[in-house]
């Protein structure tokens, strides 16, 4: 029997329970969907749209609590309630912070870039300053803990990530782009942002008045394709993190029914090799499996810090 070991990745519009049981439970197909909203579900509703509608209700239930007793002023209690405002506040602090700079940090003092941040007042107008970061908080603790969650709901049993489809990373990632772009044209104005992207070459001399057009034309080219390129990048490391991390505990799980079919079909010493590699490979996909939790949490918080970097870059070219 041919075994697809990105069952578990792979979205589908069937819920599997357990597939040796046949308890599988469909959700709705393309050709089920009422007529006027094929244009929103062309392939109907997917394992994956279901998993990420679960990731958001747990998002909203994880934040709203927190963030309505930060506004009220009233302390954080118990531990969930301070794991989260940690969280949180780690992402502020040594993630959005750091990446983007603040406004007062620019070197142009005279250049208006346009930013909806509010300048820094007098300490007689007793005005508190807004770090520019701050305006990008939402999207980034968004992105944060929606991947998280992600990630998190492909080690439950039954379930799986929907991080490990193409087209779920993808779509965070345009959302970054349009987010990216849309700040740096804010901040510095359509012909300032466009400048960011063009070189300056300093020298006079005879061979660099030759080679001048042809580096800026080239870099130029190469900065215009790397807005795309990041991005690009950026969901395809999420993905095939995901996609990646579940294939190898498959694999390793894989080597118990193989010893198991041997065993069966009376190969020399396949019986007594089979608890032993029953047991190792047991033990190596726990220990894996500890491991992937590591790596849901750093994908969640590399893609976070990246979209952060190029937020700064784009909305202060000149850092």
């Amino acid at each position: 029997m041919a075994i697809d070991i990105f069952h578990h990745g792979k979205d589908s519009n069937e819920f599997t329970v357990f597939e040796t049981l046949n308890w599988k439970y469909e959700l709705l197909k393309a050709d089920a969907v009422p007529a006027g909203f094929q244009w929103l579900l062309p392939h109907g509703f997917t394992k994956f749209m279901l998993l990420e509608l679960i990731a958001a209700v747990i998002v909203f239930l994880m934040v709203v609590p927190v963030v309505r007793r930060l506004r009220s002023g009233e302390p954080p209690r118990g531990i969930w309630a301070n794991a989260i405002e940690g969280l949180l506040l780690f992402i502020r602090d040594e993630v959005a912070r750091p990446a983007i700079p603040d406004k007062h940090d620019d070197h142009h003092e005279g250049h208006d870039h346009g930013d909806h941040a509010p300048a820094v007042k007098d300490d007689r107008d007793n005005v508190e300053h807004v770090h520019r970061a701050d305006y990008y908080l939402p999207l980034l603790w968004t992105l944060f803990l929606f991947i998280l969650v992600c990630n998190l709901l492909g080690m439950l049993p039954f379930s799986a990530s929907p991080t490990s489809s193409l087209m779920v990373t993808g779509v965070l990632s345009l959302i970054t782009f349009v987010v990216i772009h849309t700040a740096g044209v804010k901040n510095n104005g359509w012909s300032g942002y466009a400048k960011s992207f063009v070189p300056k070459i300093e020298g006079d001399d005879a061979i660099m008045k030759i080679l001048r057009p042809v580096i800026v034309v080239g870099v130029t080219a190469i900065e215009i394709m790397s807005l795309f390129i990041r991005n690009f990048v950026l969901a395809v490391r999420l993905f095939a993190n995901m996609v990646g991390g579940h294939a190898a505990q498959f694999l390793v799980l894989l080597f118990i029914q193989m010893i198991g079919v041997a065993a069966e079909a009376n190969t020399p010493g396949a019986n007594l090799m089979f608890w032993p590699v029953a047991a190792g490979s047991t033990v190596l996909v726990v220990a894996m499996s500890m491991l992937e939790l590591f790596v849901a949490l750093l994908q969640a918080y590399v893609f976070t810090m990246l979209t952060a970097t190029f937020i700064g870059l784009a909305v202060a070219p000149e850092h």
